[in-house]
């Protein structure tokens, strides 16, 4: 499979335009990190996590808390695959509107996956709290844009779906809209429930705590091979073998690839961020957004104030294609942040592309295969990979440690809707 993005020089040789060359905004941010123990690779563990991203660190974290013990393999550095490429907005809101949900697998399953992506939010919360070092987590409400005025009835019923059943939501007028946040739209659904982290430090953070616990990281160490050996899995990588009584994919969209046709559709999403700014309008970067068409924009501030937006999604083919479309998907961008922040002066300083997993139901992955229950899976699929990566560590823990979760059955991978 190859890497989540790509770095890119710039495209239209304008000289007072600075895009970076490196890597995406977060790794530009905080740099590269050598973590890795240098210690032998164990005989025994509990549970070898395989991905040290987000989504394996927040798994990792969770167990090692536990008590158990941790081996953490990934074939790159940590952070540095879809993690590094996220636009890590924080939503409890799922691709699929609770009304559609709601048609595929009844309200009440419905909700609760929805309520459980909002507890995700807290989960998250809690855990940037606890870290000794800030990584960049902050609360923020989002607004969803109605881009056509059908959409308009549509998200009056969906925010009244979502007070029914507890989850904060509120249908807002255009002019609401644009009186708080100078947003043009058809109406909207606004919710005070959503956030923004740096998604590398807070993973690094993730995993260095889980360290001084005793887990165990082997950075650029690749998994060769996982075979079932009496009551453990035996894991094979190029440092040696351990074996595990359980093992854990968090590999994000890098998923083993007989089962990717039939749980998975994989595209290529784009995303820019401006040089600082001083003004950011009346937006004030003070919120999420999104838009109700489908594929569709995002925008997000960051702590030092420049504009991320993302979007201009396409099915990945090929990392050629996804490519050879930055320059026209950049400009897509770019017009949609002047028709969002129309009185904004912005300058592009990073562009870069990301590839994600998208399922029918908007839902992630979550435990194991019928045929292998001692290895599940934490793929959190669609736009919300961290707020589904905490649910993940939620669900794993307690199947590690024997106990029932209310939640599993809602992202089990034999599911059939």
């Amino acid at each position: 499979m190859q890497e989540p993005y790509r770095s890119l020089t710039p495209w239209n040789g304008a000289k007072t335009l600075r895009l970076h060359s490196g890597a995406p905004f977060w790794l530009v941010a905080n740099g590269l990190e050598e973590m890795g123990t240098s210690l032998p690779m164990p005989q025994t563990c509990d549970v070898a996590v395989i991905g040290a991203g987000v989504t394996g660190a927040l798994v990792a974290d969770g167990l090692s808390e536990a008590g158990l013990s941790v081996l953490i393999l990934d074939k790159r550095a940590p952070a540095c695959g879809s993690t590094a490429a996220s636009s890590a907005l924080l939503s409890y809101e799922i691709d699929v509107s609770l009304t559609d949900l709601a048609r595929m697998i009844g309200i009440d399953d419905a909700a609760r996956a929805y309520q459980a992506s909002a507890s995700a939010i807290d989960d998250l919360a809690r855990a940037a709290a606890s870290l000794p070092t800030p990584c960049g987590f902050a609360r923020c409400p989002s607004i969803l844009l109605a881009t056509r005025a059908g959409d308009r009835e549509d998200l009056e019923r969906e925010a009244e779906l979502r007070q029914r059943h507890g989850l904060d939501a509120a249908y807002w007028t255009p002019q609401q809209a644009a009186d708080a946040y100078g947003l043009p739209s058809k109406g909207a659904l606004h919710t005070r429930l959503a956030g923004v982290i740096d998604p590398v430090r807070f993973t690094r953070a993730l995993l260095r705590r889980a360290s001084q616990r005793g887990a165990l990281l082997f950075e650029r160490t690749p998994v060769v091979d996982v075979r079932q050996e009496r009551d453990a899995l035996a894991v094979v990588t190029p440092r040696g073998e351990t074996r595990a009584r359980w093992v854990v994919y968090a590999m994000g969209y890098e998923m083993p690839a007989a089962l990717r046709p039939r749980m998975v559709a994989l595209h290529t999403t784009y995303a820019l961020v401006t040089e600082p700014l001083d003004d950011l309008g009346a937006w004030r970067g003070e919120c999420l957004v999104w838009e109700t068409r489908r594929p569709y924009f995002y925008m997000r501030a960051t702590e030092d104030r420049r504009a991320m937006i993302g979007g201009g999604d396409m099915p990945f083919k090929d990392a050629a294609l996804r490519d050879r479309f930055m320059p026209s998907r950049t400009r897509r961008l770019e017009s949609q942040l002047r028709k969002w922040l129309p009185n904004v002066e912005a300058q592009t300083a990073f562009v870069w592309a990301g590839t994600f997993g998208e399922t029918r139901d908007g839902l992630p992955y979550i435990g194991p295969m019928p045929s292998c229950p001692q290895a599940p899976y934490a793929l959190g699929y669609g736009a919300n990979g961290l707020t589904f990566g905490a649910v993940a560590a939620r669900v794993l823990r307690d199947l590690c440690l024997g106990r029932s979760n209310d939640d599993a059955h809602l992202f089990r991978l034999d599911r059939t809707h």
